[in-house]
């Protein structure tokens, strides 16, 4: 038997069946995760094996299909693999890792004012502790050793909406 003559005998079930696998592995590459998609795929793959074993009679014609299912099965998997390891599938709209809220939601931009401002511990800062700084009291960390309560401290950074202090003299200083 020819390869053509195979599918020109082929029965229009058994080419539905083909077809609806081959799609739904096609969306299975686009919509990623072994889902809905890709077990359609696979079951519509079977059923379409199970058809030609039923509506032929010709053992050759039933392994022929399995060796077609399986060698279209085996360029989808390798197909996927490389996309996927090029990160082609990661810039999917469907993939995307974004979160609806703003990159910067969380930041409070009015402690950036306060690099470089002079103020002094209330609490022991061992390294986090507390310090007013113009008459505002704040949560701090300090970067290097203990601030014992009294001493001047100057803000150096702000980090993740944490307030860097750096110690820069006693409180008889």
């Amino acid at each position: 038997m020819e390869f053509a003559e195979f599918f020109t005998q082929m029965h229009w079930s058994v080419i539905v069946l083909l077809a609806a696998a081959l799609i739904f592995l096609i969306v299975e590459l686009i919509v990623p995760g072994f889902g809905v998609w890709g077990i359609s795929g696979i079951v519509c793959g079977i059923a379409a094996v199970v058809c030609e074993a039923i509506f032929t009679k010709s053992l050759f014609d039933v392994f022929f299909m399995i060796f077609l299912v399986l060698v279209v099965f085996t360029i989808m998997f390798a197909l996927f693999s490389f996309l996927f390891s090029r990160g082609f599938l990661k810039k999917t709209p469907l993939v995307e890792n974004e979160t609806a809220l703003p990159k910067d939601y969380g930041k409070d931009e009015k402690l950036q004012e306060l690099i470089g401002k002079k103020g002094r511990i209330t609490s022991i800062c061992k390294p986090v502790g507390k310090a007013e700084i113009d008459g505002v009291t704040y949560t701090v960390c300090s970067k290097d050793s203990t601030i014992f309560v009294g001493d001047k401290i100057i803000v150096t950074e702000i980090k993740n909406n944490t307030i860097i202090v750096k110690f820069l003299g006693g409180e008889n200083e």
